[in-house]
């Protein structure tokens, strides 16, 4: 089927013709693509179980039962935010999503899978069905919003 090497020093493969699909789809535009990527590298299951990259801190306070979330595989996350950046740099049309934006990408794409959601997938009319920021917040999202600004009680 034809396995494309995403970076040379990373075991991450996806097949020739999700690399067109992911290239021809993504508008020039790094966080589209990454989100085709992470699509492809990581199996539902992978996004839905895990807790994102790690970065919130919170299972341990709220006492949540159930399997310990783990954080996604580092070496693809790696891998991932590398090709990413070197794709964008050496392809200057294509727009370079911040470190931000780029572990946005990710927590989307986990909590589409928590979701049942695929990331971008259903396709409404032709474009998929959230394009970056109208999508409405998480919970965390309004829940940490909520902290900042002291007006919580």
């Amino acid at each position: 089927q034809g396995s494309k090497q995403l970076l040379n020093n990373y075991p991450v493969y996806i097949t020739s013709k999700q690399w067109d699909e992911a290239v021809n789809s993504s508008k020039k535009d790094g966080r589209r693509l990454l989100r085709y990527l992470i699509r492809f590298v990581f199996t539902t299951d992978e996004l839905k179980y895990s807790c994102g990259l790690g970065k919130r801190k919170r299972s341990v306070q709220s006492g949540e039962t159930g399997p310990e979330r783990r954080p996604l595989d580092p070496v693809k996350v790696t891998c991932l935010r590398e090709f990413i950046r070197m794709h964008c740099t050496s392809n200057p049309d294509w727009w370079m999503p911040s470190e931000e934006q780029i572990n946005k990408v990710f927590s989307d794409a986990v909590g589409h899978a928590r979701q049942g959601r695929a990331v971008g997938t259903f396709l409404h009319n032709g474009n998929s069905y959230y394009e970056g920021t109208d999508h409405p917040a998480s919970q965390d999202e309004v829940f940490n919003r909520g902290m900042q600004d002291g007006s919580g009680d």
